[in-house]
């Protein structure tokens, strides 16, 4: 059913969420409203992304990508996109898979031109990263999935210029880093080693889980250090995510799971093997079989870590500090999601400024829990169910809905 799209700018109330604990005391509730509301006409809105040069790009469901400006004006922008597949953007591109299931590559500069493409086409929810000059994207490769590096030819056309040797998960977003400052910048990592029988828990989509980081140079996708799992942990993540350790070095956060549940782990160089990569730091394992964590913010320079604990039972939100090598955990709040069940999604949540925006269980209603003062505010109630919470460069958040729907949260 089309509706018309709702920026959000309403007063929003704040309120203290039931079991909610911060340090030694108990949140407080924020002391004023903030925010107004707006509408703007924009229909069957299936996906929202954060634009490079501010506002979001929004995806409808015959594959138009829509600009939405942060004063919401709306531009049709190109054609021809998957609907919900991953969406890259940076260094004035935008990327993601066609509805023909090729890459499909907008210059943001060059709008007139219209999007450019590839033969190789690229598999079904794998994800992509922006280079300078090139672009990483997961394709199938006979029976397997791999990363390959796409540049464009003299006609400006995009073509496979190398290929990773190491199968990924078919689902991985690679992202690009620099984890020990020794070979020229920053590479791409990504989680390989794709496994379906180690922990057939499929919460992310289906059973094939990691058993492998990888670390390759950027130009030939040869790998420069990795990390293996043994049996019968895996990695239970899509993600990896820049986090600057205590020490000073790169890690990447993701999830590791095993016969105990689910626990973070912070992957990083090894300090004494120059191919080898570490779990660096780690925090304690839920402790049950099959019970996962979804973390909900991690940015490269901050000094903590949030994180859901079984967000489908019970959704009990956890702050996480690096103390003497472990993870330690303090619960915040109960009763909120960043995840469905068996969905691929992992940027349900947004941190807008200090504040971390999470929808309840229920997925009707969505809370800002201030992580600087630990105050919560409620979000005015959403006309439906609350799909994706996407922050932009100016500390506002677009809401989805299930109606296809799209509601901007002002601080």
């Amino acid at each position: 059913m089309s509706v018309l799209t709702t920026l959000w700018f309403s007063p929003i109330r704040a309120s203290v969420l039931t079991a909610m604990a911060l340090g030694s005391g108990r949140g407080q509730a924020a002391g004023k409203a903030v925010g107004s509301l707006r509408d703007v006409a924009l229909r069957d809105v299936r996906r929202v992304d954060p634009a490079e040069d501010g506002g979001w790009w929004a995806r409808d469901g015959a594959g138009r990508l829509w600009h939405v400006g942060e004063s919401g004006g709306t531009d049709l922008v190109a054609e021809g996109l998957d609907p919900v597949g991953t969406l890259a953007v940076g260094h004035g591109r935008v990327a993601g898979r066609g509805l023909d299931g090729h890459l499909w590559v907008l210059d943001t500069h060059r709008r007139q031109a219209g999007p450019t493409r590839s033969e190789a086409r690229l598999a079904p929810h794998g994800g992509l990263c922006i280079l300078p000059l090139a672009l990483i994207a997961v394709v199938e490769q006979t029976g397997d999935h791999v990363l390959a590096r796409f540049e464009t030819d003299a006609g400006g056309r995009w073509q496979v210029v190398a290929r990773c040797r190491e199968p990924v998960l078919p689902d991985a977003e690679p992202v690009i880093v620099d984890l020990d400052g020794r070979h020229g910048g920053a590479h791409i990592a990504v989680l390989a080693g794709p496994d379906a029988q180690r922990y057939p828990h499929a919460v992310l989509g289906d059973g094939i889980e990691a058993t492998r980081v990888v670390w390759l140079e950027r130009h030939s996708l040869d790998p420069l250090r990795s990390l293996r799992l043994g049996a019968p942990d895996v990695f239970e993540d899509r993600q990896l995510r820049p986090w600057r350790l205590p020490d000073g070095r790169t890690g990447l956060v993701t999830v590791r799971s095993g016969p105990l549940g689910a626990q973070l782990a912070v992957v990083a160089a090894s300090r004494s093997d120059p191919s080898a990569l570490e779990v660096a730091a780690s925090g304690p394992a839920i402790g049950t079989r099959n019970r996962w964590l979804s973390p909900a913010s991690v940015g490269p320079d901050d000094a903590e870590i949030w994180a859901v604990h079984t967000p489908h039972i019970g959704g009990v939100l956890h702050r996480y500090r690096h103390q003497g090598g472990t993870l330690v955990p303090e619960v915040v709040a109960t009763g909120l999601s960043n995840h469905r069940l068996g969905a691929r999604d992992l940027d349900v949540s947004a941190r807008v400024g200090p504040w971390l925006l999470l929808p309840m269980q229920s997925w009707r209603d969505a809370h800002g829990v201030d992580t600087m003062t630990a105050s919560i505010a409620e979000l005015p109630a959403a006309r439906s169910h609350i799909q994706q919470l996407v922050a932009s460069l100016s500390r506002r958040s677009a809401v989805l809905l299930s109606e296809s729907g799209v509601a901007v949260w002002f601080p």
